[in-house]
């Protein structure tokens, strides 16, 4: 695995949960949104980053998301 500036990582996580707050979307649907963008990360990652595919895999099996 290479290094990675984690900086760069929180920057991008902090730029998706800006634009969910954005959306005004009400709790359920806000929660219904996360999941649904956290399954297609997921499914980002198991298909393109094959390193990661066994690992993503099992976690998102573990949260029943793939």
């Amino acid at each position: 695995m290479t290094e990675v500036d984690t900086r760069k990582a929180e920057q991008v996580v902090d730029d998706f949960v800006a634009r969910l707050a954005v959306a005004s979307l009400p709790d359920g649907e806000r929660a219904a949104v996360c999941e649904a963008a956290l399954k297609r990360l997921m499914g980002h990652l198991i298909e393109r980053e094959g390193w990661l595919a066994e690992e993503f895999a099992a976690a998102a099996r573990s949260l029943g998301a793939y």
